[in-house]
């Protein structure tokens, strides 16, 4: 679809809704943004101030089609509406007490809207601080972006009370097939509007599982991670990650069948085996060298993905290997099942005792993953043991999603109620928190579709505890929710590099990280919300 047919459609649109709704206006004049977007740089954003929508939606498709060259990819129009001023302490105050990276409002520092920023602009270039700050504004970030964006010549004089002006805008974007209207609710701010069809569900696992395959260099270590605003390389590296990373790149494989992805997973595991596995004759554990350390988690994060290649390729050359550190967890496992979490490498002396209670689940599901593809009793023996501790304990108050995970595992292979309302106690105590939270964290997604799977494993499936019906209107609002995380193309534009993280997902509150651990997160829970809906659709065509 060419620019100008596109930009007609959204035109069409503003038309017949804009006109109708209240607030749209400042000082007399409709204010609209031209947002240009391009493959391997920051979006260029033009501010047009105009006395009617007529004039302003002319403005803006002289612009679109001045612009219409090889380098512009997307573009995307906003309209401000719901304006509000104060002064700039006033503001300051507001923006303090919102969450890092979630104020969503525009702000302009002028009446002629000359100033006037997106809230995507505000948060692509890290210009708004939060929390303790005095000051809510990164000036040096603000007036090095007014200056490269042409709002502004020079450094803005403000104070106190300066007055500055805040709105939302209703919007509309070009991905250069198709013209998409956006969310305008603040929490979902600038975000497509879609419905996750089974279809788009595996689109979505797909294409992450493909961004993955591109962090994986040809010696099979992984591109670790980026700070988005300003394309930052994150330095350090961690081997619990590269092993949980490459068994959710299996995940998106079994669902996408893409040779891509797994080729780059097989590399991803011999760089894993030939670089941070320390092998004795009986028994083997992963390492991280940079911090010198053997961690429980990282053991059972690598039995996770060796399981899963196994059982997806038929391939058992890593069976021993595989042994080895299943091996490695048990002699780690005290006689009341707990585990010691981290040993110092090589010596394998007792760093810490306990670190996260992340590690124990993890352990537990990796040797049943493991008992799955070996049938190897001691496997089960040992996540029968480490259960009872979880019980005795109840580690269900951690509301960890691995636990959950492990609890669905072992009632697989030892039906007993008493696993099954384990793992449901520990997503069900904490449903409405997740339900409600702002954050997409995304183990929320993992941990309450672990629970959905245990429904089948209830000896009473109506549980007066356990409402099904409540379950599932949480996971379809996590996994509604959990989009404002992905690098969309409408959201990767503001951002220095978009090519570099596109398709992929990122933590807000984090300055807009994108980690590895980040994306495999995400393809976890989709791939398992793919599962549901899929089962629920063939459920529905049998009825």
């Amino acid at each position: 679809m060419p620019f100008e047919t596109a930009f007609k459609k959204m035109e069409t649109e503003a038309m017949e809704s804009l006109l109708t709704k209240e607030n749209m206006t400042y000082e007399m004049k409709w204010n609209g943004f031209l947002s240009l977007g391009y493959k391997n740089k920051r979006a260029k954003v033009i501010n047009v101030s105009k006395m009617s929508l007529r004039n302003l939606m002319d403005e803006l498709l002289k612009i679109v089609k001045k612009n219409q060259t090889e380098d512009v990819v997307t573009f995307k129009i906003d309209v401000a509406f719901d304006y509000e001023d104060m002064p700039l302490h006033v503001w300051n105050e507001r923006v303090l007490k919102t969450k890092k990276n979630y104020y969503r409002r525009g702000v302009c520092f002028n009446k002629q809207f000359e100033q006037a920023l997106l809230e995507q602009e505000l948060n692509g270039n890290a210009i708004l601080k939060s929390g303790k700050e005095e000051v809510c504004l990164q000036l040096e970030n603000l007036n090095r972006y007014l200056i490269q964006a042409e709002k502004h010549g020079k450094p803005l004089e403000l104070n106190g009370y300066t007055n500055v002006t805040t709105f939302s805008t209703y919007s509309w974007f070009f991905d250069g097939k198709q013209m998409l209207p956006l969310h305008t609710d603040e929490l979902s701010h600038g975000v497509r509007v879609e419905e996750l069809t089974p279809a788009r569900v595996k689109e979505i696992v797909e294409q992450a599982g493909l961004y993955l395959a591109k962090q994986v260099k040809k010696t099979g270590e992984f591109h670790y991670g980026y700070f988005a605003c300003f394309d930052k390389t994150i330095k350090h590296y961690n081997t619990l990650r590269h092993a949980s990373t490459t068994y959710s790149m299996l995940e998106a494989y079994e669902i996408s069948g893409n040779q891509t992805i797994l080729d780059a997973a097989r590399r991803s595991l011999n760089y894993l085996k030939q670089n941070f596995i320390l092998e004795k004759e009986d028994f083997a554990y992963v390492t991280e060298p940079e911090l010198r350390e053997i961690k429980l988690g990282a053991n059972a994060a690598a039995l996770l993905a060796f399981s899963k290649y196994m059982s997806l390729i038929e391939d058992y050359t890593d069976l021993p290997l595989s042994e080895k550190l299943a091996y490695g967890i048990l002699r780690l496992q005290e006689k009341d099942g707990s585990f010691t979490h981290v040993l110092h490498a090589p010596t394998m002396e007792v760093k810490d005792p306990f670190r996260i209670i992340y590690y124990e689940g993890e352990a537990v599901l990796g040797l049943l993953r493991l008992y799955g593809v070996s049938q190897n009793e001691d496997y089960l023996n040992g996540a029968k043991l480490a259960f009872q501790n979880f019980i005795n304990k109840n580690y269900w108050q951690n509301h960890d999603h691995w636990l959950s995970y492990a609890a669905n595992e072992i009632a697989t292979y030892l039906p007993d109620e008493k696993y099954v309302l384990f793992g449901m106690q520990n997503a069900f105590d904490n449903l409405d928190f997740i339900y409600h939270r702002e954050t997409t964290f995304p183990t929320f997604l993992e941990l309450t579709l672990a629970a959905h799977e245990l429904y089948g494993k209830l000896e009473d499936e109506a549980h007066p505890d356990f409402k099904k019906e409540r379950l599932r209107e949480v996971i379809q609002k996590r996994a509604e929710y959990q989009l404002n995380g992905l690098f969309y193309p409408e959201v990767a534009m503001y951002f220095k590099n978009p090519a570099r993280i596109m398709d992929s997902f990122f933590i807000r509150h984090h300055s807009f990280r994108v980690r590895i651990d980040d994306v495999e997160h995400n393809i976890s829970g989709y791939a398992k919300f793919y599962e549901l809906i899929c089962a629920e659709k063939a459920e529905k065509i049998t009825l």
